[in-house]
């Protein structure tokens, strides 16, 4: 089946090169008429060739606050929504991956590539040389064990889920374990637990696009793996979520989904073009599920290419066509809360599947979508209405269709969450500039994409104006900012006062392996630590001595039960959080409003893995921390 891309037609208005006015997203309508073109999801295991690009700029000085922890010729980090890339430990460390390749051609040394921050130094380390499996693979992973141990999951060549390890520092490698005939493709990871110790996975079924089957009546069948002792064992493998299976999807696309744990509490999001997009929310390690809708299809099991009528259709006095489905652009992401609850983003689109059963979709069509589940189904918001306005002038001022490079998203899309220990959320994503054309692209100018930044401060009810984290006062080559490329990014969980991120950046729009089908180039992996100051955010809690609260944890060491005592002033409301060594939450309990006076806590240890923790009790705005070592 083909898959095509409908490219919009605009008013068109001629755009001069200025600096960026202040940032408002707008969502702006207009005329669009379709041009099709195919969609690929690719493996990375193509056999592929592309001539260097002779247009890129030459880089001076690679020194400021953003930094390159690598480079890359293979430059689809994702089909759709973007992996766990980064993990951020507690003392500010850092782990990040991508998909390396040093070739030019045919990627044959594809794999990962990692590397590491260190917090106290500022720097990374050099730049990899070479993928870290003993296979070929694509689409890494990293997350970080209780113990420290550092976990990667990829795909390889064989259609199959490669884990690997960091024993000693040294790579042990191992396949997670499935029954799925056609083999396995495009995983997600994360690290969870009551001991933190939990690896959760999904991907799909290898399709009949890349080789493979129809799987249990999907083509490309979303599946979830478990191991509850850090890779050695799954005891879990080859398991269909709730509603996300045939019933209601025909076929579900290459990293159309995203994974967060948090604790024992695990969610899974599943972003759909031509289906639903759902989120299905366990609370008990994996064991049990609850699924929720958040996007409805009109049409359930809706098979690509064999039409529709509008009778089959809700009106949409906003969509391009009377056919036009407005729905997600299958780049997704998803995030468990501090209190246990599933928040998800994904980028609006518009499809359509016409009289002469040819799929399309609108590539110009914006908007980041936004849902909790304390909210209806079917009830999505928006978070970022649309790209940036730079001008103010309510008009997407693109001078020519070909001036979009073809990611097959939404112009504001590839969400990344990441959350704070107050319950602050943060949201990178990358969305296309107004005023900043790429005159160097090559065949014709095109516009660049940014990475934008937006924050909630009450557990998403409202969201920041967008902030451009691309300007002169991050980037390395400001000089360059004209034709600065970034896509992918993607967030470390964990927020402290300084939000890190990756993604990916050269100096032209597009991609080499798929889409405009550009010339070949080198692909820089940049990382920015974004001081939670910049975007204007205030830490309204204030750490205090734990005596203010009287807070003792008796007995300590413990191996089975610990008593959190302590002492309020005045009636507040309390939490109590307890993190790990590597800056996981392994448990967070909000106890509500508190009467003055003493209190006690009964925290259960026996599933925790021997180590040091953190038992933190906040009551209104201060927070006391005390250390728990587990036996």
């Amino acid at each position: 089946m083909q898959r095509q891309l409908l490219i919009t037609l605009f008013a068109f208005t001629t755009l001069a090169l200025a600096a960026q006015a202040p940032l408002r997203s707008r969502n702006m309508r207009f005329e669009q008429t379709p041009v099709k073109r195919d969609k690929v999801a690719l493996t990375g295991f193509e056999n592929q060739h592309f001539t260097s690009n002779p247009n890129l700029p030459v880089l001076s000085n690679r020194s400021a606050l953003e930094s390159t922890l690598g480079e890359t010729t293979y430059d689809l980090q994702s089909n759709s929504s973007t992996p766990n890339r980064l993990d951020k430990l507690a003392n500010g460390n850092l782990y990040g991956t991508f998909t390396y390749s040093a070739e030019a051609s045919a990627w044959t040394d594809r794999g990962t590539g990692f590397n590491s921050y260190n917090a106290v130094a500022g720097t990374w380390g050099a730049f990899p040389t070479g993928r870290i499996e003993d296979v070929r693979t694509g689409w890494p992973n990293v997350g970080t064990l209780a113990d420290g141990t550092v976990v990667n999951v990829a795909h390889s060549s064989a259609s199959k889920i490669r884990l690997s390890k960091n024993v000693g520092g040294t790579w042990q490698y191992s396949d997670v374990a499935t029954a799925v005939p056609p083999g396995v493709l495009w995983p997600r990871m994360a690290v969870g637990g009551p001991d933190g110790n939990t690896i959760h996975v999904i991907c799909i079924s290898l399709p009949t696009g890349n080789g493979g089957a129809v799987y249990e009546g999907c083509d490309g069948h979303l599946l979830y793996f478990r191991s509850t002792d850090g890779g050695t064992t799954w005891d879990k493998q080859d398991v269909k979520l709730p509603e996300m299976n045939s019933d209601y999807y025909s076929r579900m696309d290459a990293d159309s989904y995203g994974i967060d744990a948090s604790g024992e509490t695990v969610a899974v999001g599943l972003f759909g073009d031509y289906g639903d997009v759902k989120v299905a929310k366990s609370s008990d390690n994996g064991d049990t599920w609850t699924t929720w809708t958040v996007k409805d299809f009109p049409i359930d099991a809706y098979v690509l290419d064999s039409g529709y009528t509008y009778d089959q259709l809700f009106p949409d006095p906003n969509a391009p066509d009377s056919l036009a489905i407005l729905t997600s652009d299958n780049a997704g992401d998803v995030l468990v809360d501090n209190d246990g609850l599933v928040h998800l983003w994904y980028g609006d689109m518009y499809v359509l599947d016409d009289a002469a059963a040819n799929s399309s979709y609108y590539p110009a069509t914006m908007g980041l979508r936004y849902w909790n589940e304390t909210m209806e189904e079917d009830a999505a918001v928006y978070a970022v209405e649309g790209i940036i306005d730079a001008n103010g002038n309510d008009t997407l001022d693109i001078a020519a269709t070909s001036d979009i490079a073809l990611y097959y998203s939404s112009l504001t899309s590839h969400p990344s969450a990441a959350i704070d220990a107050d319950g602050r959320i943060y949201v990178a994503y990358s969305g296309l500039t107004e005023n900043y054309i790429n005159t160097l692209a090559n065949p014709n100018q095109q516009h660049n994409r940014h990475v934008y930044v937006i924050y909630s401060e009450d557990n998403g009810a409202t969201w920041s104006a967008p902030y451009d984290i691309i300007t002169e006062d991050f980037i390395s080559e400001p000089d360059l900012i004209d034709v600065y490329e970034t896509m992918f990014p993607a967030a470390a969980r964990f927020v402290n006062n300084r939000l890190d991120i990756i993604y990916q950046q050269d100096f032209e729009p597009g991609l080499s392996v798929r889409g405009d089908s550009d010339p070949s180039g080198t692909n820089y992996i940049n990382h920015i630590g974004l001081d939670v100051s910049e975007l204007g955010v205030i830490n309204n809690t204030t750490a205090v001595n734990p005596d203010v609260f009287a807070l003792t944890l008796s007995p300590n060491p413990v191996s089975v039960m610990a008593q959190v005592a302590y002492e309020l002033p005045n009636a507040q409301d309390v939490k109590i959080q307890v993190t790990n060594a590597f800056g996981q939450t392994v448990k967070m309990v909000s106890l509500g409003q508190q009467s003055t006076g003493k209190h006690v806590y009964g925290l259960h240890t026996a599933d925790f893995a021997k180590g040091v923790y953190v038992v933190s009790i906040q009551a209104g705005d201060k927070v006391a921390s005390s250390k728990l070592l587990v036996h």
